[in-house]
């Protein structure tokens, strides 16, 4: 509840000086208006509403704060004087405060910080989509070049402008570009089988079931062959702007298993699965749009190719959830694969380049040509060797296709074929897959994800199609418009019509539109990320790599739909209900999706638990006051993410619950009364008279807190604060006669007591446990350190990224200026990103600071145990 606090001490109707302690009021005190211990009743007499002197000296402006019940002992006081502004009160000129350290104003770093990270947002968007771009029209040029009997329009230029030249490859160029597309496959699969192999051999390695196994092996097996049908039959027989259409008609397969895996939970299920058979049925339209068109019999391998390609990316789209039992079957197997993932891609990444080269065989064989060739013409392809080009006689221009395929050789030129061109359109291919890989993960890493990874991946295509129509129009009408930069007899398959509304017509763009919505809708889940940041790539993507033929739907459709677990803010009253006290629990949607949860763990056992260990001993107090706004900052930022969850219902992926314990050596020494007894030391004593000054400097407001709850205890005493945003704060009071003392036993001390006692002795079951120390942390401290809570959040965002993490430290610089700062910074500097950078990769950090570091409490206890 809302009520008034006042400082004002009320007498007789006459304001006294100063400001009452209690604020209580005597001798017939305002009924209404009236202080008592502190919190004034509800309302205030009109006159001093209405600013009426009557009897009043002064007056003092309130502040309406939100403070506990009044049962609650954990209460605490907000005040703010603010007296009345005498224009005759001129001397009232109190200096401007500065401030310091993580207070002080940084609106130019600020800015900065918002700048890089628009370029970060453009640079990774542009990135993206050219590497797309690039990586698709390369493959597209690639496999043009593999047509038998395939003639081109010859530039004239450096022959005879007066007449007309055509050109078809011979079959050691045919061969090169064979090459060249199996090595744009092989090459991720060789980064899939290094990766998979320095982790079976470094890391860890586990095996599947041999049915698991079987169903990947083929499901994989089915892939490869889908991709050779699709880019060595299929796209050689089809223009180049067919071609990328067809590429968005490869998702049958995951929009089926997406459409049953669905349940019961989900919001507007009906609706999704009518739409989820309206994208599938698009998708089937393009296996028979251009058969029954076009009438040829090659083209019936487009829904063979088609289909069989889509089992590639079977995985992201299954679920144990779903209502059918198939499908949970195939959900078993996906959860078993998280597992034994890199067992398995060790071989099958092998495999799939054997399979590949071996379909190949089969398809020179079944063609009748020599298969001899694919070896014995290997190095001639990419040596030097003669293209052979044709003088014409065509009536027209050679703007026609068809009249070129049907024209007269009147005479014959050899020339000397430019034979790097297939290494470079290898490379740049490589090159741009790669870097549309790698800037997209980026993206996926620091949450851009839905401008710099979904927009440019759903658009290369189009971008694809646009630049496609735009090229192959002009070498049309000016076939030496490429001249100088692209061979004259290697370009891309021309559609026959270049008109825009031809092209809507006879190349059947309408049917094009729908088979990209579809895609969009199957791969909608890319627009909506749920990982954490800076997220490793297992928990990103399905398959270790991607897919060097199809970049773009392979980032879409290996892009995980389940990489963190769905929680909704529905389950927050269920939170509640389980914890069963006044305060509020929330759910951490950073739960590990690596595996399914046990029936005994919790979901409230996965929030990110922070305990913040500081050791004092002698600290002045402009070092408490600095430590101590410190921790009000992460009590105010705690508060805040709280609260949005408790009544706005939203769940914080960053939420966390925060104690702060404090571990005060010596902090005894004999009483000035008397020699047999003991009392606080001075250092203690300026600790508890900083708190309210600490709390005021951060909340802009005069605070005072209740006063802390003393216990005694066997090594000494325990103070009890309730922080303004409701976290606790315990100061551990360590009697060296009863407990060792120094910073080191005090580490010790804190270990044992949050993780040994608070934590492991706690009447809940081992899993329980075990999760709970996953998420939980220490965050040590020094007693003069100054932070804010995003550096927190940095750490444990590191944490959350590698489970086997065990400590992370922030870099440490000290405050304030002259040569002995600058020293210390570098000296610093020196210590962090060198000395400790190098320990990082050696993989043995010798010494983590404890003046800011973060331990992993289920790695502190296996090293006490």
């Amino acid at each position: 509840m809302y009520r008034k606090v006042s400082s004002a001490t009320v007498s007789n109707g006459a304001a006294s000086s100063g400001t009452a302690s209690n604020g209580a009021a005597s001798n017939g005190a305002a009924s209404n208006g009236t202080a008592m211990n502190g919190i004034a009743l509800p309302g205030v007499p009109k006159s001093q509403r209405n600013g009426e002197a009557n009897n009043y000296i002064s007056y003092q402006s309130h502040h309406y704060c939100r403070v506990a019940n009044d049962d609650e002992e954990d209460e605490y006081i907000i005040q703010r004087t603010v007296q009345e502004t005498k224009g005759w009160d001129v001397f009232r000129d109190p200096p401007i405060k500065e401030d310091t350290g993580s207070m002080a104003d940084q609106a130019c770093l600020d800015l900065t910080i918002k700048i890089l990270k628009i370029f970060a947002y453009l640079i990774t968007f542009v990135i993206v989509l050219v590497g797309g771009v690039v990586a698709k029209g390369c493959v597209l040029f690639m496999s043009s070049q593999l047509r038998r009997d395939r003639k081109i329009t010859y530039c004239n230029r450096d022959l005879a402008r007066d007449k007309t030249f055509v050109v078809s490859l011979p079959e050691e160029e045919r061969i090169a570009w064979m090459w060249a597309l199996m090595i744009a496959f092989a090459v991720p699969e060789i980064g899939t089988f290094i990766r998979s192999t320095r982790i079976c051999f470094f890391k860890s390695m586990k095996k599947p079931l041999k049915s698991h196994f079987l169903l990947v092996f083929l499901m994989e097996s089915f892939h490869t062959i889908g991709l050779v049908l699709l880019f060595f039959v299929v796209l050689p027989e089809v223009d180049s702007v067919k071609g990328a259409m067809l590429t968005n008609c490869l998702c049958v397969i995951p929009g089926l298993l997406g459409m049953f895996s669905r349940t019961n939970k989900e919001g507007k299920r009906a609706v999704k699965s009518i739409v989820d058979l309206a994208a599938i049925a698009a998708q089937i339209t393009g296996f028979v749009v251009w058969p029954l068109i076009e009438n040829r019999p090659v083209l019936w391998l487009i829904p063979v190719s088609a289909l069989l390609t889509s089992c590639g990316w079977w995985e992201n789209y299954a679920s144990a959830q779903s209502p059918f039992s198939f499908m949970r079957s195939l959900g078993r197997v996906k959860e078993d694969l998280k597992q034994t993932r890199y067992f398995t891609y060790m071989f099958l990444s092998v495999w799939k380049i054997l399979l590949l080269f071996c379909l190949v065989l089969v398809l020179l064989f079944v063609r009748g040509d020599e298969v001899a060739n694919l070896f014995s013409l290997f190095g001639v392809g990419y040596g030097p060797h003669k293209i052979v080009v044709e003088e014409v006689a065509v009536p027209f221009s050679s703007a026609l296709p068809d009249l070129v395929e049907a024209a007269q050789a009147v005479d014959t030129i050899d020339i000397d074929a430019a034979y790097n061109t297939v290494t470079y359109v290898l490379i740049i291919q490589i090159l741009a897959a790669y870097l549309c890989y790698i800037f997209g993960k980026f993206a996926c890493k620091i949450l851009i994800q839905g401008f710099s990874y979904a927009f440019p991946v759903n658009l290369t295509v189009p971008v694809a199609i646009s630049l496609l129509i735009a090229a192959c129009g002009i070498r049309s009408d000016d076939p030496c418009f490429f001249h100088g930069s692209i061979p004259d007899y290697l370009f891309f398959e021309s559609p026959p019509v270049f008109r825009l509304n031809d092209f809507a017509a006879r190349q059947m763009a309408w049917a094009w539109l729908l088979w990209l919505l579809s895609q969009t809708w199957i791969t909608l889940h890319i627009w909506t990320p749920k990982c954490e940041r800076l997220a490793n790539t297992e928990k990103l993507f399905v398959t270790p790599m991607y897919n060097g033929l199809l970049i773009d739907q392979s980032m879409a459709m290996n892009r995980r739909r389940d990489d963190q677990a769905d929680v909704k803010t529905e389950d927050l009253a269920e939170i509640e209900k389980e914890k069963g006290d006044e305060y509020y629990e929330t759910i951490s949607v950073h739960t590990d999706g690596s595996a399914l949860p046990r029936p005994s763990v919790k979901s409230s056992d996965h929030i990110t638990r922070i305990y913040a260990c500081a050791t004092l001993w002698h600290e002045t107090k402009e070092e408490m006051m600095v430590f101590l706004k410190s921790i009000m900052r992460m009590d105010e930022d705690q508060c805040a993410r709280r609260v949005a969850q408790k009544y706005l219902r939203i769940v914080d992926p960053d939420y966390y619950e925060f104690e702060t314990h404090i571990f005060f050596d010596d902090a005894f020494e004999i009483s000035d009364h008397s020699d047999d007894d003991i009392q606080c030391n001075r250092f203690v004593k300026i600790l508890v008279d900083t708190i309210d000054e600490a709390a005021s400097e951060v909340h802009q407001t005069n605070i005072r807190l209740r006063p802390p709850k003393k216990y005694p205890t066997p090594y000494g005493g325990r103070l009890v604060w309730t922080l303004p945003g409701k976290t606790k704060m315990i100061a551990h009071l360590k009697d060296k006669d009863r407990i060792r003392h120094r910073k080191r036993w005090s580490q010790v001390m804190y270990m044992y007591y949050l993780l040994g006692h608070r934590l492991m002795e706690l009447p809940i079951s081992v899993d329980r446990k075990e999760v709970m120390a996953e998420n939980t942390y220490l965050l040590t401290l020094d007693g003069d350190i100054d932070f804010n809570p995003s550096a927190v959040t940095l750490l444990v965002d590191l944490m959350k990224k590698n489970k086997n993490l065990g400590a992370a430290c922030g870099r440490i610089h000290p405050i304030g200026s002259g040569p002995m700062v600058w020293y210390q910074k570098f000296e610093y500097a020196i210590g962090h990103w060198l000395q400790k950078a190098t320990e990082h990769m050696i993989g043995c950090v010798l010494c983590s600071p404890g003046c800011f570091s973060l331990f992993r409490g289920k790695r502190t206890i296996d090293r006490l145990n």
